[in-house]
């Protein structure tokens, strides 16, 4: 049987929030990645819009978005903790 592991990701939407020198997401992942992970409580608000979890690592994905809660915002912290 196979564990489903819950995942953070990003929609492309994320570039028009964020200063990003170019809006290549290859090229942004990591500096994007670490604004996530050291993200306070507002700003996981402004970018919770642009975020998402997801289940399954197989075609096709399904996202599930974050709402901009402060309940979202403990399950967000959980999650980039491990939990």
């Amino acid at each position: 049987m196979t564990e489903t592991q819950v995942r953070l990701g990003y929609f492309e939407s994320i570039c028009q929030v964020l200063a990003l020198e170019t809006e290549d997401l290859t090229v942004e992942h990591p500096g994007i990645w670490k604004l996530i992970q050291t993200a306070d409580e507002a700003t996981f608000y402004r970018l919770a819009p642009h975020l998402f979890l997801t289940r399954d690592r197989t075609e096709p994905l399904l996202a599930y978005p974050l709402e901009a809660t402060k309940e979202e915002y403990e399950r967000f912290r959980r999650l980039l903790k491990g939990e």
